[in-house]
């Protein structure tokens, strides 16, 4: 049934940006501002995540696209904020998506997290006429992770990544009427469905996504990124 309801989600606003962009015949720019999870190093060309989400709106939704990878490893939202005129205004975007989390679970504070990741927001509707679609990080796998024993005490390195950062995400986009795709969500979604998905998309280090992994994110994020270009040309007629 998820299967069905995506691909007439995906039927139904591919026809109808299709129609909106396809007309101007307008390259819609789409940079993707996130850590490695964003940038797929190990990933070959053609099956990083950017990669997919480019190749599912051109051939999904007949767009006119450039999807911009602009993953840094190890970065944090505080990273990100500071290299947006670097990385995303030079671009002159049309949408961007923020994917933070992974890091700064371990390396800033919540507060710090939801700071920056304000800070980030306002700069981009301040400084460009870019819609912003948050993307919460993909999950942990707890006992492979480096970190794990760090964070046993607070419930578990997931389970704390879930409850303080992604969840500056969603009040965030639910207070500011931002759109969001939670990946996070999503993905826990899949493996209680399917245990046996974490290990074929989730690599042996815990926490960066195989090539299956960067399909299924992208399937989840295509139709969320077209939503919005959908809406960015209503609000422009």
């Amino acid at each position: 049934m998820k299967g069905l309801w995506t691909m007439a989600f995906v039927v139904c606003v591919g026809a109808a940006v299709c129609g909106a962009a396809g007309a101007a015949d307008k390259t819609v720019t789409i940079v993707m501002l996130g850590d490695s999870t964003t940038l797929c190093r190990d990933s070959e060309p053609g099956k990083k995540l950017t990669d997919r989400v480019q190749a599912h709106l051109t051939h999904d939704f007949k767009l006119n696209v450039n999807v911009v990878n602009a993953g840094v490893g190890s970065d944090t939202i505080k990273g990100g904020f500071r290299r947006l005129q670097r990385d995303v205004f030079k671009h002159d975007p049309d949408l961007v998506t923020i994917s933070f989390g992974l890091n700064d679970t371990g390396l800033l504070t919540p507060e710090e997290f939801d700071e920056f990741l304000v800070k980030t927001v306002d700069a981009i509707q301040a400084e460009s006429k870019a819609k912003v679609l948050l993307v919460t990080s993909t999950p942990f796998v707890n006992s492979k992770h480096f970190w794990n024993s760090r964070f046993a005490e607070k419930g578990g390195l997931d389970e704390y990544m879930d409850a303080n950062i992604c969840a500056k995400m969603r009040v965030l986009a639910e207070k500011h009427k931002l759109a969001i795709c939670d990946l996070h969500t999503l993905f826990k979604a899949e493996f209680r469905t399917d245990p046996a998905l974490e290990a074929k998309v989730i690599r042996s280090d815990g926490v960066h996504l195989t090539d299956e992994g960067n399909a299924l994110a992208a399937r989840y994020l295509v139709p969320a990124i077209a939503a919005e270009l959908k809406a960015k040309e209503g609000a422009a007629e």
